[in-house]
This record gives structure tokens, sequence and C-alpha cells, in this order.
């Protein structure tokens, strides 16, 4: 059996906004809102970026997972802007990987800054 790693998620850049002023973002993983952590959505802001600090434990070594990144509506439901895919190998990083727009329509531009950390 391999060993399980641990992600930590450290800075969300927005390059470009979905919304005119700013997008109302959270963000989740395996279903569950991982960001922020004490209230529903950050006001993100174009050529902005947000700390982080989200351990993610437990992945399994090249398995692909998916931090979404969504847009908090008050009168609609919530729209998902797209993925951020992650693929932990071995210990390091920091790395940065770029949100997959959910369809070409999608305007948003958004990266995460992420690295492995050693087992303890």
């Amino acid at each position: 059996m391999s060993e399980k790693l641990t992600v930590r998620l450290k800075t969300l850049h927005c390059f470009q906004n979905d919304e005119e002023k700013f997008d109302d973002i959270f963000l989740k993983f395996d279903k569950k809102k991982i960001w922020p952590k004490d209230k529903k959505h950050e006001d993100v802001r174009v050529n902005t970026k947000h700390d982080l600090d989200i351990e993610l434990s437990g992945l399994t070594p090249n398995e692909r997972v998916g931090i979404e990144v969504w847009d908090h509506d008050v009168l609609s439901p919530n729209d998902l802007l797209g993925t951020a895919f992650i693929v932990p190998d071995q210990p390091g990083g920091p790395y940065t990987v770029d949100m997959q727009p959910i369809d070409d329509k999608e305007t948003a531009r958004y990266s995460i800054d992420w690295e492995i950390l050693w087992p303890r």
C-alpha cells in the first residue's frame, strides 16, 4: 500500500473576473466547501491574490483531484466557474495550476499555487 499524500493549497490568483466588479468566490473539494473557512464567500477582484492555507490530506499519489471554483449568487443558483486539477506525486513545489473553465464561454481566469508536503 502506497503512502497517502497531503497537499497544501497556498494562494488563489484572480486574473479575470466573471462578474463586473468582483466575484464572490468559494472553493469546494470532494463536494465540501473548503474556503473561505469563516464566511460564505470571499470578494475577489481582478489582479488580486488570496492566501488559502488549506491542507488536503489522505490523497493517493498520481490520482487526479479537482478543486472547484464557485461564484456565490444571491438570487440564482451558485455558478461553478471551473475546476483546478492537480495530480500529486511526490513531495515538492510550489506548483501553479490554472482553473479549467466549465465551458468555452466562461471568461473567469483563476489559478491556485499548491505544494505537496513531506509525510510527518
